[in-house]
């Protein structure tokens, strides 16, 4: 049987235009099915069964697959050599047409919201082509002030359960990070107002663009008004990030009012909880409450080397951020794994980073600057996650310095 190649829903409505055009059948039933099979035979000398077509195109239950053959055969019947060509046309066709209503839209000559967010929900954000497509339609959004189309934006259907989409919506939202950071005070108003209800925000604008040096700032604002009942780690997340807050606003009984809070969640056991929140939980943990055994505790439940690089880097950066001695602990001396063997994404890679740069730190204070040396090695500028720049470029100074 030959092998099955993907086709996208956009490819699947090209084809559907097309086929209505060159063949004035429109494909909406088992009947059309049937007349086009016999068409293709009788026109182009192509033979595809009617239940193929009615599973390619969605009248009975398929999949978004099909046979080389029967997505050649198609392709050719509408004049493209195969569907190769046909993919490079029709992608090619959208992504200059995209490029146009953007430019028109910008310059307020156009308003093409419905349009604009047809295209989007044709998106799988399977190719970065896509991402930065949405990425252009965000940063237009934000320079005409369409907060209406932005808000149908984060009210598309994205799979949000997935790792790989929420660093790539993370791409495409850079744009509302960098506006807020500078004090666009209608881009942090747009986003307070998501907050409560939208869980597209939640996971990206808050979980992972954390900027903490602006919790008593925008960030707060927004961690503030976001809800804990659509995110299944939020009430931990935004409870550990209260507790930094009052911290910093030195409210030291409320801070551990809030800890308390956090662990009771950590003991029900509800759900499990990312090796980030962790290491946070078991930081706070350690400089509020002097409990150095959560600590063990948690790292001996790290199953992965990744797991245990999130855990130790969140664990030793807090304590640093915070003044702390970050030598009461000796994981950070123990903790081996074969950089050969292992492979780190681009955001795995900035914890790296910060992992090399607090390892050389634990170091200095060790009074062991050869250690210290091979571990700023280590180090690569290249790597620096948008909000620990000023920290990362702050440690890195230092630790040069003092070689």
């Amino acid at each position: 049987m030959p092998a099955s190649i993907p086709i996208s829903v956009h490819e699947k409505k090209w084809f559907l235009k097309l086929i209505h055009e060159v063949y004035g059948i429109h494909l909406v039933d088992a009947y059309a099915c049937q007349q086009f099979s016999e068409a293709l035979l009788n026109q182009s000398r192509i033979s595809i069964s009617y239940n193929t077509l009615r599973r390619l195109f969605g009248i009975i239950k398929g999949s978004n697959q099909a046979s080389r053959f029967t997505l050649d055969s198609i392709s050719k019947s509408l004049g493209y050599p195969d569907f190769a060509n046909f993919q490079l046309a029709v992608n090619q066709f959208e992504v200059d047409f995209l490029n146009d209503v953007l430019i028109l839209n910008r310059l307020q000559i156009q308003h093409d919201d419905e349009l604009i967010l047809r295209i989007i929900g044709d998106f799988q954000l399977a190719t970065w082509e896509e991402v930065y497509q949405l990425k252009s339609i965000v940063d237009l959004c934000i320079d005409v002030q369409n907060f209406d189309l932005l808000k149908s934006i984060f009210e598309t259907s994205f799979d949000l359960h997935k790792e790989e989409i929420g660093w790539k919506l993370y791409v495409a939202f850079q744009s509302i990070f960098v506006q807020s950071k500078q004090g666009n005070q209608a881009v942090i108003d747009f986003v307070a107002q998501l907050m409560p209800t939208n869980e597209m925000a939640q996971r990206i604008l808050l979980q992972l663009f954390v900027d903490e040096d602006a919790l008593t700032g925008y960030y707060g604002r927004w961690l503030q008004a976001v809800s804990v009942d659509q995110v299944e780690d939020m009430e931990l997340f935004k409870l550990l990030m209260q507790v930094q807050l009052a911290v910093l606003q030195q409210q030291i009984p409320l801070a551990n009012e809030l800890l308390d809070h956090c662990n009771a969640l950590l003991a029900a056991k509800r759900i499990s909880y990312h090796p980030i929140l962790k290491g946070r939980l078991a930081a706070w943990n350690l400089m509020l409450k002097d409990d150095r055994k959560i600590c063990n505790q948690l790292f001996e439940g790290m199953l992965t080397v990744k797991d245990q690089l999130f855990f130790i880097v969140f664990f030793y950066r807090l304590q640093e951020l915070f003044g702390r001695d970050i030598t009461l602990i000796d994981l950070m001396e123990n903790y081996q794994f074969d950089e050969l063997r292992t492979t780190f994404t681009f955001p795995e890679k900035q914890n790296l980073n910060v992992f090399y740069l607090l390892k050389a730190r634990y170091w200095l204070l060790k009074n062991d600057k050869t250690q210290m040396a091979q571990s700023l090695a280590k180090f690569n500028p290249v790597y620096k996650y948008s909000c620990l720049y000023a920290w990362v470029d702050e440690q890195w100074k230092y630790l040069s310095a003092k070689l």
